[in-house]
């Protein structure tokens, strides 16, 4: 099924589908899934934190996928619904690691009828830093660097202070932990992180709902041998020839799409026929 930009085809889903989530992440999925004529039912029932915490009470032993997958299969049981969706962040990786910051976000949608599980991600680089120092001023340029709705998380005496919101918030946080004198002052240096909670956090925000977005377009993605949801480029075959003197290069020469319900596969001949020879290690060594 080909579809133009910023078309939806409507995919062969009847029910609601049961979002597991103590963030609020179900006012960034929904409008998407609104596309498609369903609708989202978001659930508490379990505390996600017990799988693991960015801010480290909790170790995270599960991949993103299995997370994802274990919080879909979740909502499936605490909702009774068909359709479970399971949604996980993680940061680090990306084309820099260790240099650039990069935000991944994972939404994995489960059929419990039939056992398929669609898988959709986004990833961008975010601007989230963390700061250590004793200089009040500094602590405010940072913090003015950054989304004014971006939580924040101090490490105090008694433990961590989460959801720090502004810079009063912060200031608050300060005083009630003693960091903070009376003439305005920092009394030692203080550590504050980005709180990566969902909620808490505009730039994961913004990759959740590409996430989304990428989801409704492989529900809708319909396999032309079995008819089900997320036939989808899987993979690529590389070998295009050099236009100047026919090595093979290692530029894409065909894409393969993949049903992920019946493994039905089709390869799609890449626009181009014949590669840049500044691509060619024959004609450009």
């Amino acid at each position: 099924m080909n579809l133009s930009p910023g078309q939806v085809a409507k995919a062969p889903f009847a029910e609601p589908v049961a979002l597991l989530t103590r963030h609020h992440k179900a006012a960034l999925i929904a409008p998407e899934l609104a596309k498609l004529g369903l609708s989202l039912i978001a659930t508490d029932a379990y505390d996600t934190d017990q799988l693991g915490t960015f801010s480290g009470e909790v170790a995270r032993t599960l991949s993103p996928l299995d997370c994802a997958r274990t919080k879909a299969r979740l909502a499936c049981e605490l909702t009774g619904c068909t359709f479970g969706l399971g949604s996980e962040g993680s940061f680090g990786g990306g084309p820099f690691p260790g240099i650039v910051p990069w935000n991944d976000e994972l939404l994995l949608l489960y059929d419990q009828m039939t056992g398929q599980e669609i898988v959709a991600h986004a990833g961008m680089a975010v601007a989230l830093n963390s700061v250590e120092t004793d200089e009040l001023a500094q602590l405010r340029q940072h913090l003015a660097k950054h989304d004014a709705k971006q939580g924040w998380i101090l490490q105090g005496p008694d433990g961590w202070q989460k959801g720090l919101q502004g810079e009063p918030a912060v200031l608050a946080a300060l005083t009630s932990s003693a960091f903070l004198s009376s003439d305005g002052r920092l009394r030692q240096a203080v550590l504050l992180q980005p709180d990566l909670r969902a909620h808490m956090c505009p730039p994961r925000q913004v990759v959740i709902q590409q996430a989304a977005a990428q989801l409704v377009q492989r529900m809708s993605a319909l396999c032309p041998q079995c008819d089900a949801p997320d036939f989808w480029v899987n993979g690529c075959e590389r070998g295009l020839p050099c236009r100047d003197c026919g090595f093979l290069t290692s530029q894409i020469r065909s894409t393969i799409k993949r049903c992920s319900r019946c493994d039905h596969q089709e390869h799609q001949p890449a626009p181009a026929t014949w590669a840049d020879p500044m691509h060619c290690p024959n004609c450009n060594p």
